[in-house]
């Protein structure tokens, strides 16, 4: 799985690089419905170019968010007509396992119809909040306002990021080209430590 998700990681860029908006709709859809695609690097990068004028930071946050809130929907309609036993049966199809349903589940039983928002704002976990809200029937009104809020949040503070940091790097790069080198290493080490972050918390999920 470590090869896969690094594979995907360095894909989904090339795929926003090359194919811009499409690219950027198309991966935050895909991580909303479990694919392993890290959405912080992903709207990060694409406020990234916006501060380079390739993209513009109003689209990408909208296009971000229309994304994940379209894999969320359709994350809700499996659960809402698959039902717990499909999604425990055929869930690797959509790289979702039982024990990451299981920590959304506590999200519920925690804060109910709030817990859709709550999961929406919680890295690692906000992909498979949408499986149990299915599950559940809960109510298709509060399942998208919550929705659409914590996706709007979520995609306007890590494009925002990516945004701001690019413009003050042109800027400080006029007078210290050779640190270019240095951002291209952070950004190897911040998709290293993800992958990292991910795979030990799921080894140790894994442990009896």
């Amino acid at each position: 799985m470590h090869h896969l998700e690094l594979e995907l990681t360095w894909w989904i860029i090339r795929v926003i690089s090359h194919l811009g908006y499409v690219g950027l709709y198309a991966g935050m859809l895909g991580q909303a419905i479990g694919v392993p695609l890290p959405s912080e690097l992903m709207l990060s990068f694409s406020g990234y170019l916006a501060s380079s004028h390739v993209l513009e930071i109003i689209p990408v946050i909208a296009v971000g968010t229309a994304g994940d809130f379209s894999g969320a929907i359709i994350a809700y309609l499996i659960g809402y007509y698959g039902g717990r036993p499909l999604l425990i049966r055929f869930g690797r199809i959509f790289f979702v396992r039982e024990r990451e349903l299981e920590r959304a589940d506590r999200w519920f039983a925690r804060y109910g119809s709030r817990a859709v928002l709550v999961t929406k704002l919680l890295p690692g976990i906000r992909a498979f909040g949408s499986y149990p809200a299915g599950v559940t029937r809960m109510p298709v009104a509060p399942f998208l306002l919550y929705t659409l809020l914590g996706s709007a949040i979520w995609c306007t503070l890590f494009s925002e990021i990516g945004y701001t940091l690019g413009r003050n790097w042109v800027r400080l790069g006029i007078y210290a080209r050779p640190a270019s080198f240095i951002l291209l290493g952070l950004v190897v080490i911040a998709i290293a430590a993800w992958l990292w972050i991910h795979l030990r918390a799921e080894r140790q999920a894994a442990r009896p």
